[in-house]
């Protein structure tokens, strides 16, 4: 520890401080806090202080560093005890469990989740489907839980409301296999005043109505507004924003989904919810100014009617809750006004309710069916954790860790039923805990054979005794109140604890007369075993307490544990008469208020709402209630209260961590009872506020007071501050001596230990074990500590000098190694991959394939320039088998497509090359049906007069071209397509634009006439033709760049089919045509095409519009600023293409040379 904390960040373990005092340790433990060090050990107790805030403290790194290391390797933290106990389990085959234990707010549900993290983190290396699938339901279990058992409050915005242990099974190698959830009084969702713990309902409420979405309010008749129902209505300012509740919901959702919720199963529990929302009605509360009891307005209200019947005041409520709940409307309404009583003669009455029992009664099953519904998704997913397939004879004997996670203790303005329990919860686990530390030091010193003088120390015993002793304890005096006949109030009840404990100690109330207080015990006094008053068993007190004669100790630990309450008078006004009592706790007085305690003890729901919902159509709801399928009229054995339920678990959870194999009340334990290792987490609360970063000194002095964490270190330092087995010991400190470093030669390892200690002059502080050295002082500790690290730079730098050396010479040995292996692989990797060449392409010659769906094999680095230079042979070679068999009359065509894909690729994304090219589309019947004997006669004319060999290529074009007169930039526009629907495009004199055909030879480009029996209007010389333009869209626009001669601007058009893409067919003809001549043509593809005309630079675009049937040309007065300065634009306005193939975007066209250039 000292290795990564130093000493300004205080003491890692409070037994280390020079003394035992609260002022050091609170000093300690603060300077701890500041630096951010939250965690602390007292031995092998961990010590946490919430710091409400986020920590670089976890993770996968921190994970790391924690794995297989001991207890103090590694600085105070979760990890390391979650290590601990895994190890042990591991190591031992030893059941452990790891017990959490602080009050409401210090972080105990926090560090169980980090635990289970942790235990997560480590398991399953080899990655078991099943190992994973119980890792994933552990650890979302924790998040479905918390939905369903936590709740905000003003002091903690997670409280826990009900005690969780979970088992955790492993099987030989370490691997979670299993687990099993026990959970313990999970507080009544409307059993009493939210405002007594300050604080809202159960999160699921709130997650349900901030998190689904608005169809499924609507399915549930909710409204998103929590303020709008009785029992959220108080927590509504409490609860987070709706984003987070809505990422919280959706975060339970997916964590029950992996857990294997059913969709059918997690849609009943929405509805269950809802229908818990609509039911609720009158609440008791408390007002908070006065204390005195009021109603709290809830949704559902009764009427009486002028016949005396009572009604609802809202049926449309009651409509909602038997849609809900799956069950008909009559039988719900008859539930909530009226209830079946069997007679006798086993004759059924029907007896209607009062407001009040109806009230009564509907609280009742709003109660009930929540907590039905809490038990049965726990029990959901213990039917999920349950290890499958399990043998002990074949897998071998599985270990458990447990993870206790309990309430803290609680203190409110006002306290019921609840607070009472779970305080005294906590009194049974502070007395395990007192006892098993005691036990453990006692047992370890009398193993070692270490001469141990018996501490004292205080027990509670007499606390635990007041709550649960049978026929006088207040939980058999509230049972009997439960079972009496005849009207029964609270206030009867409290009499009642008057009279049974007016004379105990740590019971009062102001109808008790003022008593002197009962002197505490002498040390070594004996004590009546039957005393309800003393300190039952072995009294263990520490040594310098006084007698009864003695004056009280300054100690401010003692008046916490030991002394017992001041004099109280009837006149006392903390508390009021006949609602309120008080027990001193081993925490502080604690005053309860017995209002609603015999109704809560009770918990009794009546057979009509068991039978109603039993009925239900939705299986998850009739799962819950097995005991409406009774008659109404068979006899059943009175149910245990809740307290005595509760008591019953109490004893059982005890019983098993004190290592005598308890478990599940009424339940046959899962494995037989095997002792124990326990680890405790005591976690501390720095302040009331929620304050990140801030300890309050007085609030953290009266935790670490009552849960006995001074008496912790004393009883640590009573006998030996530190423990350690001697080869353990020998293994850190042998460098400081002579006689054991590097190894000793004595006859053991003791002996060393001893020749070690006389060596530094410390014999005279150590106890000599049978396996251990027990050091007294910590001064010892720090003593060897200090020699050790003034040796180990020394140490440190021989050990590197030799190891660099070493590392040196097998180095180079390595390396030579290393050479040769590499040249002997090189070359087998060379011939393998030269073999696998030869027998993939054994059939690269077998037609039609000729290897194409051959897979090349990755080649060796050095190969890779070789494999390269094969598979562009092979290209070529396949190329050529492919070639021979293509008839000579497609080769022009192939050479055509060939042409244009380079040209064209990439750059145009269609072009045509699917498609058949027909070439001379003019000649064809099917392209040009009415003139297409026409332009035969012409072309025959043609070749005669000018001697072409071939027709390259023909189609009808519509072009423009520049008028005569004036040159430079037009005056007008082209003129507007659509301004006359009956006239001619105007064409002023500069531009025209004219249906033309296009013949294109291995001579000459021919631009003709068709209005005109196909008259040759103009013939350029085909290696005049330097180059041609297309743009990068699906038009059809081609320009014709010739040496010395005005550009021709054409679109294709009157296709067969329409829109027929023939631009890549021209440019492939011209292309491979001029290949053949070996000349080059310049092909560009762009979106702004420059062109010469009349000796003036222009440019060219394509604007598609949908609403266009043909090509057209226009002038465009507005030049583009990618255009240049110096060109005269004008665009195509082009056909829209069909729909199934949308237009493509066009992109920046590209800058031209101004005119002058």
């Amino acid at each position: 520890m000292e290795d990564e904390e130093g000493a300004e960040c205080g003491k890692a373990d409070f037994v280390l401080l020079d003394q035992v005092t609260m002022e050091d340790f609170m000093e300690n433990l603060k300077l701890r806090f500041q630096k951010g060090r939250i965690y602390t050990y007292i031995g092998e107790v961990l010590v946490s202080v919430n710091p409400y805030q986020e920590l670089p403290l976890y993770g996968p790194e921190a994970i790391a560093r924690y794995q297989g290391r001991e207890l103090y390797e590694r600085p105070p933290h979760l990890y390391a005890v979650a290590n601990a106990a895994y190890r042990a389990m591991k190591r031992r085959a030893r059941d452990t469990c790891i017990v959490i234990s602080g009050e409401s707010g210090a972080g105990k549900t926090e560090a169980s989740k980090h635990i289970m993290q942790y235990i997560a983190a480590v398991t399953n290396p080899s990655q078991r489907a099943e190992v994973e699938r119980v890792k994933d339901v552990l650890l979302k279990s924790t998040c479905v839980l918390e939905a369903f058992g936590n709740a905000r409050t003003n002091r903690n915005h997670n409280s826990s409301r009900f005690g969780k242990y979970m088992d955790i099974n492993f099987d030989f190698k370490g691997d979670p296999v299993g687990g099993h959830i026990h959970s313990y009084l999970l507080e009544k969702v409307v059993s009493g005043p939210q405002a007594a713990r300050g604080g809202g309902n159960f999160h699921a409420f709130y997650q349900v109505l901030r998190g689904c979405e608005d169809a499924e309010l609507q399915e549930l008749h909710l409204q998103r507004n929590p303020a709008l129902y009785s029992f959220t209505r108080q927590g509504a300012g409490l609860s987070a924003s709706e984003s987070e509740e809505r990422s919280h919901h959706r975060a339970v959702m997916e964590a029950m989904q992996v857990i294997g919720f059913s969709a059918q199963e997690m849609g009943s529990v929405r509805r269950i919810l809802a229908a818990i929302l609509h039911l609720v009605s009158l609440l008791p509360g408390w007002a908070t100014s006065t204390r005195r009891p009021v109603l709290v307005s809830g949704n559902i209200e009764f009427v009486e009617m002028e016949e005396g019947q009572l009604a609802v005041a809202e049926e449309v409520l009651v409509d909602h809750v038997a849609e809900l709940t799956a069950t008909p409307r009559g039988q719900v309404l008859r539930c909530l006004l009226a209830r079946t009583v069997a007679s006798g003669g086993r004759e059924v009455i029907e007896k209607g309710h009062t407001a009040a029992e109806a009230s009564y009664a509907r609280d009742a099953c709003a109660k009930a069916v929540y907590q039905r519904l809490f038990e049965w998704v726990v029990n959901r997913i213990n039917s999920v954790m349950e290890p499958r397939g399990r043998d002990a004879r074949r897998d071998g004997k599985d270990t458990v860790i447990g993870v206790l996670d309990i309430y803290g203790f609680e203190v409110f303005p006002v306290n019921s039923f609840e607070q009472f329990c779970i305080n005294y919860c906590n009194e049974k686990l502070q007395q395990l805990f007192i006892q098993l530390i005691l036990k453990q030091e006692q047992e370890e010193y009398e193993r070692e054979g270490i001469a141990w003088q018996s501490v004292e120390f205080f027990n509670n015993a007499t606390i635990v005794d007041l709550v649960e002793r049978p026929h006088r304890g207040v939980l058999a005096v509230l049972d009997e109140a439960c079972c009496s006949a005849g009207t029964i109030t609270d206030r009867i009840f409290l009499q009642s604890l008057d009279t049974h404990h007016r004379h105990h100690p740590h019971y009062t109330s102001r109808q008790v007369p003022p008593r002197p207080p009962a002197p505490p015990p002498c040390p070594g006094a004996g004590l009546h075993p039957q005393a309800p008053h003393r300190h039952r068993g072995r009294a263990l007190v520490w040594p310098s307490l006084p007698c009864e004669t003695a004056p009280r100790p300054a100690d401010p630990l003692l008046p916490l544990t030991l002394a017992v309450p001041p004099q109280l008078c009837p006149t006392d006004k903390t508390m009021e008469f006949g609602r309120d009592f008080r027990i001193k706790h081993y925490a502080g007085d604690v005053t309860y208020s017995v209002l609603g305690f015999i109704d809560k003890n009770r918990d009794a729901l009546f057979q009509d709402f068991k039978r109603l919902l039993y009925n239900s159509a939705d299986p998850t709801l009739r799962a819950m209630w097995p005991e409406g399928q009774q008659d109404i009229t068979e006899v059943t054995k009175r149910p245990l209260t809740a307290g005595t339920l509760f008591k019953n678990s109490m004893v059982a959870l005890v019983d098993n961590l004190a290592s005598n194999g308890g478990g599940v009340p009424g339940k046959t334990p899962r494995v037989p009872p095997s002792p124990q290792e326990p680890f405790y987490v005591r976690c501390l609360k720095p302040n009331q506020d929620k304050a990140p970063a801030r300890l309050d000194e007085a609030h953290c002095r009266h935790q670490v007071a009552y849960l006995g964490l001074l008496e912790n270190v004393r009883v640590r330092r009573a006998g030996f501050a530190s423990r350690q087995p001697y080869p353990r010991f020998l293994l850190r400190y042998k460098m400081t001596c002579e006689y054991t470093w590097p190894n000793h030669l004595l006859g053991s390892d003791r002996e060393a230990v001893g020749a070690l200690l006389e060596q530094h002059g410390l014999q005279g502080d150590v106890a000599f074990g049978r396996s251990k050295l027990f050091i007294r002082s910590p001064r010892t500790l720090v003593t060897l500590e200090q020699s050790r690290a003034r040796l180990v730079p020394i140490i440190v730098l021989l050990l590197q000098k030799a190891w660099r050396g070493t590392l040196a010479r097998w180095r180079c040995r390595r390396l030579r190694a290393v050479y040769t292996i590499m040249r002997c692989y090189r070359r087998h990797k060379v011939r393998a991959h030269l073999a696998e060449l030869h027998r993939r392409f054994q059939a690269a010659r077998q037609p039609p394939l000729f290897g194409r769906d051959l897979a090349w094999p990755p080649p060796p680095a050095v190969l890779q320039p070789f494999q390269d230079a094969c598979r562009a042979l092979f290209a070529r070679w396949r190329a050529r088998q492919l070639v021979k068999n293509i008839p000579p009359s497609d080769m022009a065509q192939i050479k055509a497509k060939v042409a244009a894909m380079g040209a064209l690729q990439e750059l145009r994304p269609d072009w045509g090359c699917r498609r058949a090219w027909l070439r001379d589309y003019l000649s064809s019947a099917a392209d040009n049906p009415a003139a297409s004997s026409l332009f035969a006669q012409r072309l025959k004319a043609l070749r005669d007069r000018d001697g072409f060999g071939a027709v390259l290529f023909s189609s009808h074009v519509r072009k423009v071209s520049a008028g005569g007169g004036g040159g430079g930039r037009p005056r007008g526009g082209l003129g507007a397509r659509g301004t006359d629907p009956g006239a001619r495009p105007k064409v002023n004199r500069f531009n025209k634009r004219r249906d033309r055909a296009l013949l294109l030879t291995d001579r000459h480009l021919y631009k003709l006439e068709p209005a005109r029996q196909y008259r040759v209007m103009r013939a350029v010389p085909l290696d005049a033709v330097t180059g041609l333009s297309v743009t990068s869209g699906r038009d059809q626009l081609v320009v014709l760049h010739a040496k010395g001669q005005d550009d021709l601007v054409v679109c294709l058009h009157r296709s067969r089919p329409p829109l027929d893409n023939r631009v890549g067919e021209l440019v492939g003809v011209l292309a491979a045509h001029c290949q053949g001549e070996g000349r080059p043509l310049e092909v560009r593809v762009s979106d702004c095409i420059p062109l010469s005309q009349r000796g003036a630079r222009r440019l060219v675009s394509v604007e598609p519009r949908p609403e266009q049937p043909q090509p057209d040309f226009r002038c465009s007065r507005a030049p583009s600023s990618s255009c240049g300065p110096a060109a005269e634009p004008f665009s195509v306005q082009a056909a829209s293409p069909p729909p199934q193939q949308p237009q493509p975007s066009a992109r920046p066209p590209l800058e031209s040379p101004s005119a002058g250039q």
